[in-house]
């Protein structure tokens, strides 16, 4: 039987001996609510890997103990050797996408062009045939997030919230405390933000604060950073 899960229950070790890969990858899948740890070498990973683990994304050309030593070891072990694997190479070669498989890896996504915008489908390919369901419902007292309608209801009516508005809502409540700056939330919300600026999100949040009313004061600015979703709004905010 599946588990159904939110993302934030989900976790994720990145695995990469290059750290730009590691936070690159690690800023994409926090985008979709992932609770993401690192590693930067074979070793490191086995010792984070622990039965708590729903998926590893694995280099394969790392020094000292490579990716496919440490797909092998995870298999050897009770506790890791059903934990999903991916392997994310510039390694590219057939040969090598078979080796990977051959040895135990749930998917091989090659380094090349589109890779990024792939890799989140793999994840959730991947975390799905496994049998972790991702919830789609996302509640915060009297705000419900309907994931997959594009749609949020506040005391069960709908804000009507535009699309842009609707993903900074989704992406504030995702990670709560958090504190964004502006620029974070461009590139993270307006896939083409050199086209905008960092007043646009100030105008998008006065927008969304209006239709979220009272429930507005769930949604903080922070100054000289940005903004931030609390789940409890003390008397001092």
């Amino acid at each position: 039987m599946p588990i159904t899960a939110n993302p934030s229950e989900i976790d994720i070790l990145v695995v990469d001996d290059e750290r730009n890969v590691v936070e690159l990858v690690s800023d994409f899948l926090r985008a979709e609510g992932y609770n993401v740890h690192q590693a930067y070498d074979g070793e490191e990973a086995l010792e984070k890997v622990n039965s708590d683990t729903n998926l590893v994304i694995l280099d394969v050309m790392m020094p000292g103990m490579d990716g496919f030593e440490v797909c092998e070891k995870l298999r050897s072990r009770v506790e890791t050797e059903m934990i999903p694997i991916i392997f994310l190479s510039a390694k590219s070669e057939v040969e090598d996408q078979i080796e990977g498989l051959t040895i135990g890896a749930d998917d091989y996504l090659t380094k090349e062009s589109g890779w990024k915008e792939l890799l989140v489908a793999h994840v959730k390919a991947v975390l799905r045939r496994s049998g972790v369901e991702e919830s789609s419902v996302v509640e915060e007292g009297d705000l419900t997030i309907y994931e997959d309608e594009y749609k949020a209801h506040l005391r069960g009516e709908d804000l009507e919230l535009t699309l842009t508005e609707f993903e900074l809502l989704r992406y504030l409540v995702r990670h709560p405390k958090k504190a964004f700056t502006r620029q974070q939330l461009l590139e993270t919300i307006w896939k083409d933000h050199m086209m905008v600026t960092e007043r646009t999100v100030d105008a998008h949040i006065k927008n969304l604060r209006e239709k979220l009313g009272d429930f507005a004061e769930h949604i903080q600015t922070v100054r000289g950073v940005g903004y931030r979703f609390i789940k409890e709004v003390s008397a001092e905010a």
